[in-house]
């Protein structure tokens, strides 16, 4: 959906997706490294890439945060997503740390947890949910630091298994007592 939330924690800040940012979101998707434990989609041409955003702009089951890393790259450097809202819930993940250089930093960590604070905060969420690889060590490693508890595992499309990870916002809260340091703010700001 297009949305105005921006978030800032460390050297890191996510924000809503614009226009300009998709080339480069096309280009990590279409990454085999990056998107190998991603649902399959096949090479993403341009056009599928420009239709993709403007479904995305009008989905209200979606929020796509693009990341930037503000102190030593100063630049958008990956991206997050809440979808599959339902009833207080929704799940997080399609999060990529695309920018070689950005990688091994923390800024996973701190975009997820800046998305998942958001959800929390300001879209009403109880209960967050991660669905990752078994193979994915580095998303899980990052799930159970951000709090998550594995709930549950499921055959993947392209094999083996995927974890379910759930959070809830008084279990993210207990798990984080510095949330007050993100700063939250509409993309105004952000500009």
């Amino acid at each position: 959906m297009k949305h105005s939330f921006c978030a800032e924690y460390k050297n890191c800040r996510i924000r809503p997706v614009h226009y300009e940012d998709i080339e480069l979101f096309r280009i990590w998707r279409n990454n085999e490294a990056l998107s190998r434990y991603l649902t399959p989609v096949g090479e993403i041409t341009r056009e599928m890439q420009d239709e993709w955003y403007r479904k995305n702009q009008k989905d209200e089951d979606i929020v796509t945060f693009a990341v930037d890393e503000t102190e030593n790259f100063n630049r958008m450097i990956g991206s997050a997503s809440l979808y599959n809202f339902s009833e207080g819930q929704a799940e997080i993940g399609k999060t990529i740390i695309g920018d070689d250089q950005a990688r091994g930093k923390s800024l996973g960590f701190y975009s997820e947890l800046m998305a998942v604070y958001i959800g929390f905060q300001k879209l009403n969420l109880e209960r967050i949910i991660a669905r990752i690889h078994e193979d994915n060590v580095a998303s899980i490693k990052r799930s159970k630091r951000l709090g998550y508890i594995v709930t549950g595992q499921h055959p993947f499309i392209s094999g083996g298994n995927e974890l379910e990870l759930t959070t809830t916002k008084a279990h993210f809260q207990e798990v984080h007592p510095y949330l007050s340091e993100i700063k939250i703010f509409d993309e105004q700001v952000c500009i």
